[in-house]
């Protein structure tokens, strides 16, 4: 091999070594997004920590963000307006906190077996996604937001709003339940060719595969102004009333209601992985693992200065 072949081929390999490095970098980008590594309830905030454990902050009157945090080995979490859950890597889930007919004890179990693959926390109620596709349900059902034996289906996300649901079905359409006095959860669902899922109080939130924000329920506070918000968008978040979309050049774009500063009208710039939406404040995990809050301070749930730690084991 003379020394231009050699030159070529080495050329080869790089570029090689390069698309396989894209690639890789793209598919842990796209599992760290799938996964809800940090957030939100009605006034704290989780976050999951690199070693399985989970961080809480805010509002604590019902033990649903302990300080010393929950330890385990998890791999998401979910907030509600008082009470929380985390998923284990076996797949079972872990709950704790209160909603306003008693202990989380009475929801759930405090442990939960099962091969769950994603959760969702609504007001008072919670949601767990099995590996086969059907839904398991429990809590607060005064809407139908919780049927006690659970919604079967073809399901890949789950999302829970104030008093609704919603689940992402494999063919990107989204069935909805529930609530619907805002038209947040029509009862024939919503066609599209959707990825992910989000519920706010109120109202919903899909995201397109081709990036756009499709926007549906209440719209008191703007929080759902076009059925169609067009973009380069690779996450969404729904709270109290405001909504939350992450670009793919990780600045996140805000509409909704801003009393508290939790949804500014120009975004939030930074180097940001993820989102989450509590009821008046909203977060954001940067690359470097640290946590930017912004909102509602009231209960400590949205520290202006952020909160420093590695909470998410993100490798470039």
């Amino acid at each position: 091999m003379d020394e231009r072949d050699k030159t070529e081929a080495a050329v080869r390999v790089f570029f090689k070594w390069q698309h396989e490095r894209r690639i890789t970098k793209e598919r842990e980008r796209r599992q760290l997004l799938s996964r809800c590594v940090i957030a939100g309830g009605s006034m704290h905030s989780l976050a999951l920590r690199p070693d399985g454990s989970v961080a809480c902050w805010g509002g604590n009157l019902c033990s649903q963000a302990p300080p010393e945090g929950i330890p385990g080995d998890f791999v998401a979490v979910a907030g509600g307006i008082s009470h929380a859950l985390a998923l284990r890597r076996d797949g079972s889930v872990k709950c704790w906190g209160r909603i306003e007919n008693g202990l989380n004890g009475d929801i759930i179990p405090d442990d939960i077996p099962g091969d769950f693959v994603a959760i969702a926390a609504g007001h008072g109620h919670s949601l767990a996604l099995r590996r086969d596709g059907g839904i398991a349900c429990s809590g607060q059902n005064p809407y139908g937001e919780a049927p006690p034996d659970g919604v079967e289906g073809d399901f890949v996300a789950v999302a829970g709003g104030d008093n609704h649901s919603l689940a992402l079905r494999r063919d990107g359409s989204v069935a909805c339940w529930g609530n619907n006095e805002y038209h947040q959860a029509p009862p024939d669902g919503m066609d599209g060719d959707f990825v992910a899922i989000a519920a706010g109080s109120n109202h919903s939130l899909a995201l397109g595969r081709d990036g756009s924000v499709a926007c549906w329920g209440d719209d008191t506070y703007l929080q759902t102004p076009l059925d169609v918000i067009y973009g380069d968008f690779v996450a969404i978040a729904g709270g109290g009333g405001h909504s939350l979309a992450l670009r793919r050049d990780g600045s996140v774009r805000c509409w909704g209601c801003n009393e508290y500063g939790q949804a500014p009208p120009a975004g939030v710039d930074g180097d940001f992985v993820a989102i989450a939406a509590g009821g008046f404040h909203s977060l954001a995990l940067r690359r470097d693992g640290r946590v930017t809050c912004w909102g509602n301070n009231e209960y400590d749930q949205a520290p202006t200065e952020g909160v420093v730690g590695q909470f998410f084991a993100h490798n470039d």
